[in-house]
């Protein structure tokens, strides 16, 4: 298909005169006309403004879908739309249930230990805190009644009581540290679980999407063009389908890289959907991307997306997603001079073009002005009816200069 069109009429006056004396150079004459540039794309319809459909983010991993609307279903507000699988969220919630239960009975059996051993230390403590005030109460410091030795084991008896109770006091605060320690490590572990029972049970209450107003539901495509359909694993925030405003719609160009010349702002447009070939639309470019991206993942040719805003609007026939044809008019003018670009010659700043002078061919300085990848309008230079070489004449050398 070709890329461009233009209503200029070429007269073509392939010279191939059997005389030795005549230059056999092709020519064309150059003609004044109306002059058009089109560079011919396909896209499709998009609405200027839609709401969103998107996976909830209540999970923080890849969702089943289970359910969604059919394309271009017409919905009304609250009306469900979309639904995942819930299986594994719930498979989770028991699980995590009965580890809570697991961990509070090892709570409860933490608590049993440490009260049983504090009794224990208690009651061990009392006893020899009794028999250490009986050892005050009856020292033997009399040398009088008792031998010297038997002094010395009585206050190595009461020494021994004191140090024996400082010790239990330290085993216990030990115990009490090491307890407190365990117990922290286990609430911090009932802490982790409660925090994945609320984030499963938050993706069990948000299995279902619902329409947020009315609308026609328009399915989302997804990197790689595939539409969202039940047994699809979709990622939480992950554009799931749109709900349009039908009442301002507009065209989404794919504009290949090497032919996408001369496209900017304000270009005019025709646009013509494959449903309905015998209507076309009107509009202009509104914006155009700024780089150039590969649509297929397979397929390297690289496009740049361009918008482009209808005149039309609240025609039935204007549906998101619709297939349409784009003719792009980079350039329009009532009358020019349009030549193909393999006839203007170019070195540094200048440009010529060999213009035919009899049997011979002078090179001749011209001003272009828009050039695609096959043509050029020529601002300056040339006039109605003349003839141009369409490759450099043999035995002419070009002045780089002039």
């Amino acid at each position: 298909m070709r890329n461009f069109s233009y209503l200029i009429v070429w007269v073509l006056l392939l010279v191939g005169c059997s005389s030795e004396d005549k230059d056999t150079t092709p020519v064309i004459s150059v003609a004044t006309d109306k002059v058009v540039f089109e560079i011919h794309a396909e896209g499709e319809l998009e609405a200027v403004k839609s709401t969103p459909i998107t996976a909830p983010t209540a999970s923080r991993r890849p969702q089943t879908l289970a359910w969604i609307a059919p394309q271009f279903t017409n919905v009304k507000e609250g009306e469900v739309v979309a639904r995942f699988d819930g299986s594994s969220f719930q498979l989770e919630v028991d699980e995590t249930s009965f580890e809570i239960q697991k961990i509070m009975y090892s709570m409860m059996a933490k608590d049993r230990e440490i009260d049983n051993t504090k009794f224990s230390f208690d009651a061990e403590s009392q006893v020899i805190d009794f028999e250490y005030d009986l050892a005050k109460q009856f020292n033997i410091d009399d040398p009088l009644l008792y031998t010297k030795i038997e002094m010395i084991e009585a206050g190595d008896n009461e020494d021994f009581l004191k140090a024996k109770a400082d010790h239990i006091d330290k085993i216990e605060d030990n115990f009490e540290e090491k307890s407190e320690t365990e117990k922290a490590v286990l609430h911090s572990n009932k802490q982790k679980q409660v925090a994945k029972l609320e984030m499963n049970n938050a993706s069990l209450s948000a299995l279902e999407i619902k329409a947020p107003h009315d609308g026609l539901f328009v399915l989302e495509p997804s990197w790689d063009g595939s539409l969202p359909e039940p047994g699809k694993s979709i990622f939480p925030g992950s554009k799931l389908a749109k709900l349009p405003d039908l009442s301002a719609m507009q065209a989404k160009v794919y504009v290949p890289e090497v032919e996408a010349i001369g496209i900017k702002e304000g270009v005019a447009v025709t646009v013509s959907l494959h449903a309905f070939p015998d209507s076309s639309f009107e509009g202009t470019v509104s914006s155009i991307s700024k780089t150039a991206q590969p649509k297929e993942r397979d397929n390297p040719v690289k496009y740049f997306t361009v918008i482009v805003g209808l005149d039309a609007t609240d025609n039935e026939q204007l549906k998101p997603g619709q297939r349409l044809n784009a003719s792009i008019r980079v350039i329009e003018q009532d009358s020019g001079l349009v030549v193909p670009i393999q006839t203007v010659f170019r070195e540094q700043e200048n440009t010529w073009v060999f213009i035919q002078d009899g049997n011979s061919f002078k090179q001749h300085t011209v001003t272009t002005g828009f050039c695609s990848s096959s043509l050029c309008t020529i601002e300056a230079g040339l006039t109605d009816g003349d003839v141009i070489a369409l490759s450099q004449p043999a035995g002419v050398i070009a002045e780089a200069r002039l």
